[in-house]
């Protein structure tokens, strides 16, 4: 099995940007958004309800709940939702409303061509064949996750705040997600 790549900024814009060009592009930007902005595992987004993301009146909400039996860890977990993330679940949802009129709240936030649910293996193949469709055959449906703890990790934010915004049982699971390349080493001598 081949390592998620690690995107940029510059390659997210470069996906996203590229992604327009092919159906369900909006639901396809917010998978990818909620894997990159929010640290999501493929999993939760598929099993992810309107419910989970908006309030009752329709806002966003500020936090997303897992419950227990949709995380890998089997314990509920709390998403904080970034305002990038906000943003684009605002974007998606301006333009659901438009497009079917409505919201049911217990329905499935991300759905298939015929109005189902994913399966968590059938968005991950989604998510790495558009990955491939933008030349980034090395990213994978995982690629977004890993994006998000590292970019925390090159902002110095603390190992053990990463440790808990990826919902990571062990701090040594979480260093294994993050990337380390030669600028970044070139940036941290020049500030001995």
């Amino acid at each position: 099995m081949k390592q998620a790549k690690v995107l940029n900024e510059k390659q997210l814009r470069k996906v996203l940007k590229q992604i327009r060009l092919y159906n369900n592009h909006q639901r396809n930007r917010l998978t990818i958004c909620l894997t990159y902005y929010g640290g999501l595992r493929i999993g939760e987004v598929a099993s992810l309800k309107w419910a989970d993301v908006l309030n009752t009146d329709f806002s966003i909400k500020d936090e997303i709940v897992l419950k227990a039996e949709l995380t890998k860890s089997k314990t509920t977990q709390r998403i904080f939702v970034s305002k990038k993330l906000n943003f684009e679940i605002k974007m998606f949802l301006f333009f659901y409303k438009k497009k079917f009129h409505s919201i049911n709240l217990v329905a499935p936030l991300i759905r298939t061509q015929k109005n189902t649910s994913f399966s968590a293996n059938s968005l991950c193949q989604l998510i790495n064949l558009l990955y491939d469709r933008c030349n980034l055959q090395t990213a994978t449906s995982h690629s977004g996750r890993r994006s998000f703890i590292t970019a925390l990790a090159n902002k110095s934010i603390n190992a053990k705040v990463i440790q808990q915004l990826a919902r990571h049982q062990h701090l040594n699971t979480t260093q294994r997600y993050i990337e380390v390349n030669d600028e970044q080493m070139k940036i941290a001598v020049d500030l001995v």
